[in-house]
């Protein structure tokens, strides 16, 4: 007799976490820091890029596309550094 692994509809194939779990974990790491994330979560960074990765697809289904509209981009390239303004136009 050996192991049997089965899917499940709370968990993502091959998640030891819930959906609703990664879920979080990927809208923690959209608006804070990795290391604020992993601190709120308990979690390791590793293990938060595996959640973000999971949940990407439910979070948005066509990221291949994001793009598509964008025709412009703008940087300041006399100061790119850290804080430096990036300029995004749909025109």
């Amino acid at each position: 007799m050996g192991l049997y692994v089965a899917e499940v509809p709370w968990a993502y194939p091959g998640s030891r976490f819930t959906k609703d779990f990664d879920l979080t974990v990927a809208w923690f790491a959209s608006y804070l820091p990795r290391s604020t994330t992993s601190y709120f979560m308990r979690v390791d960074w590793e293990t938060i890029g595996r959640c973000v990765n999971r949940a990407l697809h439910d979070l948005e289904p066509e990221h291949s596309r994001r793009l598509d509209s964008l025709v412009n981009i703008g940087i300041d390239e006399t100061s790119y550094k850290k804080g430096s303004q990036v300029h995004y136009s749909n025109r």
